[in-house]
């Protein structure tokens, strides 16, 4: 499972272009790698900001994990020990 960062500190520009941009590389970047290495291989994504949601379950589809990632809204307060409580 790859835990998505949606909080409102997100937002920062300390990374080029955005915090929140980097992080859609990596997850393409992870998510491409893993998937790719074996065919059995499966990825899920899930958000930690506020309630957290699942947004894609484990899944070999690449495309359903990078789509998941545009629609994807910014927003409230990252609870960290949620977000892990539900990746397990």
């Amino acid at each position: 499972m790859i835990c998505i960062d949606n909080s409102e500190w997100i937002c920062n520009g300390d990374y080029s272009p955005t915090r929140f941009q980097a992080q859609a590389d990596a997850v393409s970047l992870i998510c491409g790698t893993k998937t790719q290495s074996n065919l059995e291989n499966t990825v899920g994504v899930l958000t930690m900001a506020d309630k957290g949601c699942i947004l894609v379950t484990p899944t070999s589809d690449l495309g359903k994990i990078l789509a998941c990632m545009h629609g994807l809204e910014i927003g409230g307060e990252m609870n960290l020990a949620a977000g892990i409580q539900v990746a397990q």
